[in-house]
């Protein structure tokens, strides 16, 4: 099979030849090519293309992730600390009031999104990706939820107390973000985007309750899900952070996939959304990624699938977003793990 045709199988729950794996890579594409992983990056296209395709060949998993979240805080306004090589960071809050919502409006106007040098870098690079890959491998589009592009305009803090005191402010924010998302969706899966996705941490139980994401950010991921589904293309959600205490709610998105964090268990997850939702996640990205060697990898890899009771409807991916100083060769390791023990499942 080629490997968008294994992502789709997988995702649909129908039969594959193993299990399709993807790498979250793409943090350490810039440092094969000799730059790093900075503003200027993000503006380059041909940058991100050379290193998205270097890094795919390098590590020969099932997709390639291109991530949209830089360019989207961009066109909100976001205020960021970018530093020398990692990803960019909240600086300070750009929005105090209802008013500031209200005064999104002008910034959200779709011909001024698509002007945004770096919505147009990011365009340009999934079409030019696309023409070089091909119906070969899944292209993925990445980008954050609502929460989390909340917590970029607010600040943590005040998202979280906003999230008791000030419910409409959270609303009428996270209205404007996800109307943002859909507009976007459809651009990006014209340039030949074949997975639309969001992660959502600040959303997660490992920030809010049960009670107030169903209430306050739960509308808005399924407003953005929905939206994506529109395109024709898959979509994965990623509601990351001890998910457990939500795992009743986050079905309710609609998402193809959900990818859970390290703190999920993969087999108990492809147990509970059995032929209603693809599953992914299963590698801890510090213990086993980071701190690990080669043997950790495919040991826990071992482990890992061996739990499976279903060879499909599942995708073996790290637990969260990776940092650039990832080794490459566990990330390979992991690839290979996962097709030496799916293959004969």
């Amino acid at each position: 099979m080629l490997s968008k045709d294994r992502v789709f199988a997988a995702a649909r729950w129908k039969k594959v030849d193993y299990i399709p794996v993807f790498a979250n890579k793409s943090p350490m594409g810039p440092a094969l090519i000799g730059r790093k992983l900075n503003r200027d990056y993000f503006l380059s296209p041909d940058s991100m293309v050379k290193a998205e395709l270097a890094l795919f060949d390098l590590v020969d998993d099932d997709v390639i992730c291109l991530n949209l979240a830089p360019a989207t805080q961009d066109v909100l306004g976001a205020r960021l600390y970018w530093p020398e090589n990692d990803h960019p960071q909240f600086e300070t809050p750009v929005i105090f009031d209802l008013d500031d919502v209200d005064k999104l409006e002008e910034r959200l106007d779709i011909s001024r999104v698509l002007s945004n040098d770096f919505i147009q870098a990011l365009i340009d690079t999934t079409r030019s990706v696309k023409r070089h890959i091909g119906e070969r491998v899944a292209l993925e589009v990445n980008s954050y939820g609502v929460f989390n592009f909340a917590s970029r305009l607010l600040g943590i803090e005040r998202l979280m107390s906003a999230t008791i005191r000030e419910k409409e402010l959270v609303h009428r924010l996270c209205g404007k973000i996800a109307g943002l998302q859909v507009a976007l969706a459809a651009h990006f899966a014209d340039a030949g985007a074949d997975i639309l996705s969001i992660g959502d941490g600040m959303s997660s139980p490992s920030c809010i309750s049960p009670k107030i994401y169903g209430e306050l950010a739960l509308p808005y991921l399924t407003k953005t899900i929905q939206g994506f589904k529109k395109t024709g293309a898959l979509t994965l959600y990623h509601p990351c952070g001890g998910e457990y205490p939500i795992i009743d709610q986050v079905g309710q998105t609609g998402a193809d996939i959900l990818y859970f964090s390290e703190l999920v268990d993969l087999d108990v997850a492809q147990k509970i959304f059995v032929r209603r939702h693809a599953v992914a996640g299963g590698v801890d990205p510090a213990n086993t990624l980071f701190l690990g060697d080669v043997q950790t990898v495919d040991q826990r890899l071992k482990e890992t699938i061996g739990k499976l009771k279903h060879k499909t409807g599942v995708i073996i991916q790290p637990g969260c977003g990776l940092s650039p100083n990832i080794p490459i060769e566990n990330l390979r390791a992991m690839v290979r793990a996962t097709r030496k023990y799916s293959e004969n499942m």
